[in-house]
């Protein structure tokens, strides 16, 4: 097929990223990126400044918690379906 030639397209169209495996799993690893979090902002916190690398640690520090609340949501909103039942 002639990738210069015209193609017609449909509408695009954003699509939600998937968000895979357990609720459960997500939130623990909210929780566990959220304490991290909140430990690095006590620990600027007491020394009283933050450097380059601190403020750096403190963002991905909870860019990581925020993603896992949003997946452990989504998870709970949007469940995938169960493999279907066979008798043994």
């Amino acid at each position: 097929m002639d990738e210069d030639a015209e193609q017609p397209r449909g509408r695009l169209r954003l699509q939600r990223p998937t968000f895979r495996g357990s609720s459960v799993g997500w939130g623990i690893g909210a929780v566990f990126w959220l304490v991290c979090a909140v430990q690095a902002l006590v620990g600027v916190v007491q020394d009283g400044g933050t450097s380059v690398v601190s403020a750096l640690l403190l963002v991905g520090l909870t860019a990581l918690a925020v993603v896992c609340v949003i997946g452990t949501v989504a998870t709970i909103r949007h469940p995938r379906p169960a493999p279907p039942a066979t008798d043994a």
